[in-house]
């Protein structure tokens, strides 16, 4: 009796002893919790609230079932898909990539969507500012950078060309992937401020990204590049069907037998009438202009921007869930 009486005597013990420790942990917590850590606990989870709360509405747009799409055409995948055999178009197998188009189309309306995307992103400026005053430990031309891309997918794509952007399925997709990623960063920046560490979280922040980041980066890049007027209006046609003409005839022969060159000579001849048809007053604008070439340009550094940050980010999450698991890198913001 009196060897059970001493061991739950000692379970007692230990008890008090690992509650004196957690209000200890607590108090020091409490205590270590500057203005500037008030603030940046603060941003972290207005910003966290944000994107969870666009997240929910592009979530609740995808499941709600619509009898009749919104959207009945669309511009972008119009002018993508031009580049595919009509064959495969028309093909049975086709039909119901069409149907998902619809589907996911139009989200930027629904209760407010859009509205909250471009000025909750615009928020994310506050974090340059952070990087430069030395606040988190990001570096400050990577934050730079990333917020930039951002930024000017939000203004410089999708408000400049409405006509084409509200409706496409692309703003849907980039979104989720970039509500999710948010929502997991924003909460592992807060929790990691006050040195509480989440495995779950960890592994989240550390794992998810490896298909949101290319959902969300090949759909900025295919939305800016939908935006952009057809290529048988730049100036470099002119160019192409100069050096098409002078090909030898046996070159032009062998041109005439694959697909993509008849649909390229196609498009061509086109582009003449075309164009004849505009001068006249007939048919939308199609011309190309700084803007226009900004935005070419940039769609073929998504990608090697793309493979930068997605390589950096797997050398992240073998550090963290690797040989250290659970470990938090860097205090709240290592690795963005």
């Amino acid at each position: 009796m009196s060897n059970k009486a001493q061991t739950q005597a000692q379970g007692k013990d230990r008890v008090e002893e690992e509650k004196e420790r957690l209000v200890r942990q607590g108090k020091e917590v409490r205590s270590k919790l500057t203005p500037l850590k008030v603030y940046l606990l603060g941003y972290n989870l207005i910003s966290a609230l944000l994107w969870g709360h666009l997240l929910y509405i592009t979530i609740l747009f995808i499941v709600t079932s619509r009898s009749t799409p919104l959207v009945t055409s669309n511009s972008t995948f119009n002018k993508l898909f031009s580049y595919f055999p009509s064959f495969y178009k028309s093909s049975s197998a086709f039909k119901p990539v069409q149907k998902l188009i619809n589907h996911l189309s139009g989200s930027y309306d629904f209760r407010g969507l859009g509205w909250w995307t471009k000025y909750t992103q615009s928020l994310a400026i506050l974090e340059v500012v952070h990087a430069a005053l030395g606040w988190v430990r990001s570096p400050i031309g990577t934050v730079a950078a990333q917020v930039a891309s951002r930024l000017w997918t939000v203004w410089g794509v999708v408000e400049a060309s409405p006509d084409i952007t509200h409706a496409s399925p692309l703003f849907t997709t980039m979104l989720f992937a970039w509500s999710l990623t948010e929502v997991i960063r924003y909460t592992f920046y807060f929790l990691s401020i006050l040195n509480i560490q989440s495995p779950i979280l960890n592994w989240l922040r550390y794992t998810t990204f490896i298909p949101l980041y290319p959902i969300g980066a090949s759909s900025e890049a295919f939305l800016s590049f939908s935006t952009l007027p057809s290529f048988t209006f730049a100036p470099f046609s002119t160019y192409l069907a100069t050096l098409i003409s002078h090909l030898p005839a046996k070159g032009r022969e062998v041109l005439l037998r694959t697909t993509i060159g008849r649909n390229l000579l196609w498009n061509l001849a086109k582009s003449n009438t075309t164009s004849a048809a505009k001068k006249l007053g007939g048919g939308p604008n199609d011309s190309w202009g700084l803007l226009e070439y900004v935005r070419l340009g940039l769609f073929f550094i998504w990608w090697p921007a793309l493979y930068v940050l997605y390589t950096y980010m797997f050398k992240q999450r073998r550090k963290v869930l690797g040989k250290g698991r659970g470990k938090v890198v860097g205090g709240a913001n290592k690795a963005r």
